[in-house]
């Protein structure tokens, strides 16, 4: 039902000096969490009609190393996040027995650590941007952990941005992103304990960001590719009785390249949207109508931006 998206509580992590061409340096866009956060196991299970939840997330990343967009490993970084989330999901009543809704989320990140390359650099911490969505379940049959869910998102540009800032809690982008989510059960009885399979499939379009980085005397429009988000889970149910899982993920991103255009040029500035992320993640019901879940993820390969050694999500849900 949700894809905290990467790059909405995710920052560019850009360096731009001196006055001509040849001094634009790009340091790349480090992406948390999620696009993790991104949605868990529980997100795609069918809500009752006319209920109201309130879920609390923190996310906590730290990375030590960054990756140009061709590989090259830059050391001697630090960047350490601590990002809480709220989001609230009011469904309605079926249409033509499809259970829909809307929701809002509203992360907001918090730099603790702000170093690549050795260089200490400057953060603006605050709210990143929030984001509204609908959603809509086509096909639904909880016997068989069968769903299919379609949920769409828009991001306004709203949140903390400052252009002399290299590191921001908000890309002050617009951002519109639809969201895919099947799962099925692979095998075990119904209910019973059992493995089942989640795929999620996103896609972003992004704004332009009108008050990019100054390039020379000039201020620049950064621009960002559409860019991608797979994510697949595999939990297996051990408990059945409060639906108590544990689980393997897999993710990966790819597009996201980033230019500025200027009055002197059009620059890549290397930034790009493109890590591969492997994860272990667990839930349960600790009463009917509340939910705990928690993941722990690490990126293995990046181009482009931070790779976090640690991406710590922990989530609990209200149904009233």
């Amino acid at each position: 039902m949700t894809s905290i998206e990467r790059q909405s509580v995710g920052r560019t992590l850009s360096v731009i000096a001196g006055a001509t061409i040849g001094a634009v340096i790009a340091l790349g866009a480090a992406t948390v969490p999620a696009l993790a956060g991104g949605p868990l196991p529980y997100d795609l299970i069918t809500p009752p009609p006319n209920v109201n939840i309130a879920i609390l997330y923190n996310e906590i990343t730290s990375g030590s190393s960054f990756y140009t967009a061709n590989g090259t490993k830059v050391g001697s970084t630090s960047v350490t996040t601590d990002t809480p989330i709220l989001r609230y999901v009011h469904t309605f009543g079926q249409i033509d027995g499809m259970q829909w809704g809307v929701q809002v989320i509203a992360p907001e990140t918090n730099f603790i650590n702000s170093k690549i390359g050795g260089t200490d650099l400057p953060s603006n911490s605050g709210f990143a941007e929030p984001q509204l969505s609908a959603f809509i379940y086509p096909y639904s049959d909880p016997t068989q952990d069968a769903y299919f869910n379609v949920t769409y998102f828009i991001s306004p540009a709203v949140g903390a941005y400052e252009s002399s800032a290299a590191l921001n809690a908000s890309n002050n982008q617009m951002v519109n992103n639809l969201e895919i989510g099947f799962g099925h059960r692979l095998f075990g009885p119904p209910k019973g304990q059992r493995l089942d399979f989640e795929v999620w499939l996103d896609g972003y379009i992004y704004g332009v960001n009108n008050n990019g980085p100054a390039v020379g005397p000039f201020t620049s429009h950064e621009h960002t590719q559409p860019s991608g988000q797979l994510i697949v889970y595999l939990p297996y149910y051990i408990h059945p009785a409060t639906a108590g899982y544990i689980g393997l993920s897999f993710e990966q991103t790819w597009g996201g390249k980033s230019y500025l255009t200027s009055p002197i040029g059009n620059f890549d500035t290397g930034n790009r949207i493109d890590a591969t992320t492997i994860g272990v993640n667990a839930g349960t019901f600790i009463a009917p109508t509340v939910a705990v879940q928690a993941s722990l993820t690490t990126n293995v390969r990046v181009r482009g931006g931070l790779k976090n050694d640690v991406v710590f999500l922990a989530q609990i849900a209200k149904v009233f």
